[in-house]
């Protein structure tokens, strides 16, 4: 199998052979950590969250880098997910998209991923949301989680437990059906 930069390989592989595809075609660059999926329709990075609130046990999507072409993001999606079920105990894969960089969640979407707000994006802080840098100013991510298995614990870590939150009935995260309706995987 080829990916889109040439090389022969596909399926799972170590993040740090992906580096020179992700520096040359990614807004964010390499990632640093994880492990990368690559086949003819792109790269992508998983590793455990980043965030101090979600359990090790969960990956995160870090980098997605398609090729560009019609359906190739829900057709490597497939086939990640197919790997991820059999390979890895996850239960829940979790990715931000930005919208300060016209990405609108509409891959996630079209990849049955469930938009999971997180409070920055319903109630901003009237601090700013920090910088990595000590100059530039983040912008909100909008939060999207895809569930792999059955967790009871998923509703309670994504829910924004903020009094002031809860005016915004439409922002709590619930289980799309009121559960986990993918059914046959999380038998």
């Amino acid at each position: 199998m080829t990916t889109f930069d040439g090389r022969l390989f596909g399926g799972p592989i170590n993040s740090k052979a992906v580096a020179p595809t992700l520096a040359q075609n990614h807004y964010l660059g390499r990632a640093h950590r994880g492990t990368a999926w690559t086949d003819e329709y792109g790269v992508a990075v998983l590793g455990s969250p980043t965030s101090r609130r979600l359990p090790t046990d969960w990956l995160e999507l870090s980098r997605w880098c398609l090729r560009g072409q019609p359906n190739d993001g829900s057709r490597q999606w497939a086939q990640i997910v197919r790997w991820l079920r059999v390979e890895s105990p996850a239960t829940t894969v979790v990715s931000y998209s930005d919208p300060s960089v016209g990405h609108t969640g509409a891959l996630y979407r079209a990849c049955n991923w469930w938009w999971a707000p997180t409070w920055h994006r319903i109630v901003p802080p009237p601090t700013g949301l920090g910088s990595w840098d000590g100059e530039t100013q983040q912008e909100t991510k909008d939060r999207w989680i895809f569930p792999l298995r059955r967790d009871p614990r998923r509703v309670a870590l994504l829910r924004v437990d903020d009094s002031y939150v809860r005016r915004f009935p439409w922002s709590e995260y619930r289980e799309p059906g009121g559960a986990d309706f993918k059914s046959s995987p999380f038998a």
